[in-house]
């Protein structure tokens, strides 16, 4: 209930603040009021020509309560006039907006606001703990004790049963059928975590060889260098060569340890003694992970969630390659451009999680994620910019890669500033 209650009120507050960047316009009730009580101008309207205060203001508890719900779910105001567009004519409303019709649509900045703290919040709602703990790694050790205790406790009951069957065949028939499910459930074991513990014991195995290969080049390196030392011979190839065989063997011995205890051992998940330039701050970064990994996801949410505007200023320069050689769209244009169309994937993300959580209709939010992004970047770089459908269509090509690799670079942003 916490999680839900965290979540409206990050919607909320949302709503708020986009209500804040984006001024009213044409919402206001007919005038009572001659002189505005803000600046002290002659009224002339529902609204100061000077200020743009309301006309009429009011200092009822109902109205205030009436303020909020407008500022969330915007009834009567242009919020159902700038999602439909969004939806299915996002090159129109791009346009439309760059052209100069502004008051009839809600600003791409408070829509991009909105929906951050929309997506957040849904996703904070659908996984509240951000991941269950039944997906942490496990080790082969306690893979193999839970494996033979569950196999062990089938094979018991069976042999239990085939003794009861002996004991009075009259009831044979239904004894079988308890045998049979209980052999079920005993090949299901098999399948199913029999089959994880064979996976990890044989990359185990492979780990282990490969770390024997890398041990017996570290010793005839270090015998190589040697008698390279007594004989009075070049040493450098042969200690640059020996120096990355021993961190070959430390990330190895990592690996290994690492498959073995399920990553659990902070003797076995260490990075932090790796050289080579820069490795200084990751080796930091990474011990300070290891302690507290609770802490690390809770930064890495908590900077996408604070720093998601910067997907525009990384999204703009790839969007003006697109066009760079037609002068008459300005940097604006595309900023507008991208900050609709980040908003509409940061909606559609939500809808998808939705669909997907839900009982029945899991496919139809997987189709819609992965289907009508590329529809909606054509349509909108088709209207917006007003290119042929060929010149709309390579243009989406090229976007759909671009958007992944800001995507990249904003994950990398996120995660560099969570583990620094």
């Amino acid at each position: 209930m916490s999680g839900e209650l965290a979540g409206a009120a990050d919607i909320i507050a949302g709503a708020a603040l986009a209500r804040a960047v984006e001024p009213e316009a044409g919402e206001g009730r007919s005038a009572t009021e001659r002189v505005c009580l803000n600046c002290g101008a002659t009224l002339m309207g529902a609204h100061c020509h000077m200020c743009g205060q309301k006309a009429h203001v009011h200092r009822t508890l109902h109205e205030f309560g009436h303020d909020i719900l407008h500022s969330v779910l915007h009834f009567d105001g242009k919020i159902w006039r700038t999602l439909p567009m969004l939806l299915w004519k996002p090159g129109d409303l791009t346009r439309r907006y760059v052209h100069g019709e502004r008051a009839k649509f809600v600003s791409p900045l408070a829509l991009f606001l909105f929906s951050v703290f929309l997506t957040f919040a849904t996703f904070n709602w659908l996984v509240p703990d951000g991941g269950s703990s039944a997906t942490a790694p496990q080790s082969i050790e306690r893979v193999r004790k839970e494996y033979q205790t569950d196999r062990k406790e089938i094979e018991d009951a069976i042999a239990l049963l085939e003794a009861e069957k002996k004991a009075d065949p009259s009831d044979a028939e239904r004894i079988d059928a308890k045998i049979a499910r209980n052999r079920e459930r005993l090949q299901s074991l098999e399948d199913g975590r029999g089959r994880e513990l064979r996976e990890k014991e044989a990359a185990n195995e492979q780990l282990l060889a490969e770390r024997r290969k890398i041990d017996a080049d570290i010793a005839r390196l270090e015998d190589d260098l040697e008698k390279a030392r007594k004989a009075g011979q070049p040493t450098k190839k042969l200690e640059d060569d020996l120096s990355g065989a021993k961190m070959a063997a430390r990330v190895m011995r990592t690996a290994a340890g690492g498959l073995e205890n399920g990553f659990e051992d902070e003797a076995n998940w260490n990075f932090t003694d790796l050289n080579f330039p820069g490795s200084g701050a990751l080796n930091k970064a990474v011990k300070t992970a290891q302690k507290n990994p609770q802490l690390l996801l809770y930064k890495i949410q908590s900077n996408a969630y604070k720093y998601s505007w910067s997907l525009i200023p990384i999204s703009v320069p790839f969007v003006w390659l697109l066009f760079f050689w037609r002068r008459r769209f300005k940097m604006f244009d595309h900023a507008v451009f991208v900050t609709y169309s980040i908003t509409f994937m940061m909606l559609l993300c939500s809808l998808s999680a939705i669909l997907i959580s839900m009982p029945g209709t899991e496919p139809f939010g997987g189709v819609l994620l992965a289907f009508y992004p590329p529809i909606h970047m054509y349509r909108q770089i088709h209207h917006a910019y007003e290119t042929s459908r060929f010149g709309a269509f390579w243009r989406m090509c090229f976007l759909l890669v671009f958007a992944m690799t800001a995507l990249m670079l904003f994950t990398m942003l996120i995660v560099s500033l969570g583990v620094t």
